[in-house]
This record gives C-alpha cells, structure tokens and sequence, in this order.
C-alpha cells in the first residue's frame, strides 16, 4: 500500500498521533506572494520526536519549520513564521532556494489540551467538506480568528467581522488594524473508477499519492482483488448503475474503464444525471463516438460538457502505466483548476 500524500496524508498522521497521546506541532500555510513551493492552505506537522509529515518547501526551509515546531511545544503556544526569500541575499546568507517569494506559516502545539480549530479541521475532512478560515496573523495574536464550513451558514464570532470575512476573497485583509489571512482548506478530491481493469492498479497508486480519496466498482469479483487494488480506500462488486444509484454524494470525476461496450455505455447512461463535473471514458474517439450514438440526445447532451474522451493528457507511451500516469495527469489538472 502506497503513502497517503497531500493534506490527507498529514491530517491522517495528525490523528494517530493524537490518539497516541503524542504532542506535536500542525503548521498551515496562511498566505503568500512571489513564487512559493506551497499555496494557502497547505498543511505539515512536526513531531515532539523530530517526526515530519508535509513539507512547506522543497527542502530549503525545513530547518526553520523545525525550530518553529519546537518553539511552539516547548512554549505550548501558537506561533507564526516568516519566510521571505525575495531578496538578493537570501540566496547567500538565507535559504538559497532563489524562489523569489514570500509565505507566512502559523503553528499550533497539538498536546491534551483542546484546540478547536484542529477539531473543526479534522471534522471537516472527515465529512469531505471545505473549511473556512479568517486568522489574525500578527505575531502578537496570531491564530485567533474564525472557521466555518462550507456546508454550514452557522458560525461564530463578531457579526461585523463573521460578514466582512466571510464574503471577502482569499488573502490577506485588515479588520480595525487587525491583519487576518483569509482561506479555504479544500478536502481531498473524491474519484470513482468504475472498473477494475489493467489500468485501475496504477491510477489507484498515483491517487494515494496525491491524497485523493478513491472507490472502485466492477461486478466481476476477480478483478477486485484486495492486493492487487490495496490503495483503493473501497472496493465495491457491482455493476455501475446500480452502484451509482446507492451514492449519496456524487464524486468529483468518475473513471469509465470498464473495458466492456456493453457495460461502459451502462455507466454512461447513468453518469448523464449525475452530478460528477468530470467523466473520464478510455478508448479510442471511434469507440466513444460508437457508444455517444447509442444513448439518448438527452444523455449526450448532459454528457458532453464533462466528458473526456479519449480519458487522459497526450503524453505519449501504451500499456497501462503510460495511460494511467495520463489519467492521473488529466485529473490533477483539472481538480487544481476547478480549485
């Protein structure tokens, strides 16, 4: 079974550790400007051990996350860090990455005692829901603030301040002289493979990897085979209508690979409903084209907008490791743009 990557994989570390009783430190990347190796919203953890899960950089400013991580245990507070390598001498004297960038991290010491935000995140990721958030960020103060779900129209604080945050884009803002970041901490993108053929081992892997949540169905249990599809978070023996039917959330794309005519126009037919924003089909356009004109124009026309077809970037290469590395290209893409 493959690592888990992404936020997905910290959160999961963070909650073992948690229920292991072991203190740790959970940073998030606020905000930044210029080139940076990480976004808003991007999670690490540092261990009481030296233990770390996520990165903030490509290697370059670990060091500094640790000292970080270490301050916040020992002093069992938040803290916050700047790191601004936009200048001439950071590349002899500072982190020498050259990114020309600027990126603010905030630091929470995760012991016994309660800490809401970490909750409400957790929370949030086990119900695949974004979570809000409007944190001060002055050194003084920093952390304080707001989260709220994207789901929910209930959440705490001042009104003047809930509203004006609320409704003000990602990035920093100020409230009474008060600077606050402003941002979403997006879940792991939720993909279905309907269809467990050569290819499914592969994209399964690479989904680990990128901290995406994924489910396979195929009604022929050979194919399912526990080991040779471990990195699926489920595994489902049915066939895709009647699978699709029990959902009572719609993933964020559907893979048809089921390499049956028959059984591929089946999961077309029930996918035209569905509000899946992206269809992936495998095969060739002849193929499509010959399984398109088998379903109703009120079918292809709920189809068109979000099929891909043939499935995957051109990257060139055959067989099933080429094909689902252009799958699982495809998908990053397009989950990173509808982000």
């Amino acid at each position: 079974m493959s690592v888990i990557g992404g936020n997905r994989g910290v959160l999961a570390r963070a909650l073992a550790l948690r229920q292991q009783g072991r203190p740790f430190a959970l940073a998030l990347v606020t905000d930044t400007e210029g080139s940076t190796y990480r976004k808003p919203g991007a999670l690490a953890l540092v261990a009481d051990d030296g233990e770390r899960v996520g990165a903030i950089s490509g290697g370059c400013l670990e060091p500094a996350l640790d000292a970080l991580a270490r301050e916040v245990l020992a002093n069992d507070r938040i803290g916050v860090a700047v790191f601004d390598t936009r200048g001439e001498d950071d590349l002899v004297f500072g982190s020498g990455s050259g990114c020309r960038g600027r990126m603010r991290v905030l630091a929470w010491p995760i012991t016994s005692a309660p800490r809401p935000l970490f909750d409400a995140l957790l929370a949030a990721h086990a119900d695949g829901v974004a979570l809000d958030l409007a944190l001060v960020v002055d050194e003084g103060d920093a952390g304080r603030g707001l989260a709220w779900r994207a789901d929910d129209d209930a959440f705490g604080g001042e009104d003047t301040l809930a509203e004006s945050l609320r409704t003000a884009p990602d990035g920093l803002h100020t409230w009474e002289d008060t600077p606050f970041a402003r941002l979403r901490i997006a879940p792991p993108p939720r993909l279905l493979l309907l269809g467990a053929g050569p290819e499914a081992p592969i994209v399964l892997r690479l989904a680990r990897s990128l901290g995406w949540l994924t489910a396979v169905a195929d009604h022929r249990p050979a194919l399912l085979d526990a080991q040779r599809l471990g990195d699926a978070d489920s595994r489902h023996e049915s066939r895709p209508a009647a699978f699709l039917a029990t959902l009572a959330q719609a993933p964020d794309a559907a893979l048809v690979m089921t390499h049956l005519a028959s059984t591929d126009l089946e999961a077309l037919g029930a996918l035209a409903p569905a509000a899946v924003p992206y269809v992936g089909l495998l095969g060739p356009p002849g193929r499509r084209d010959e399984l398109l004109a088998q379903l109703s124009p009120t079918q292809r026309g709920a189809l068109r907008p979000r099929l891909h077809a043939p499935v995957g970037l051109p990257l060139g290469g055959e067989g099933p490791e080429a094909i689902a590395l252009a799958i699982a290209a495809d998908l990053q893409r397009h989950f990173n743009t509808r982000r």
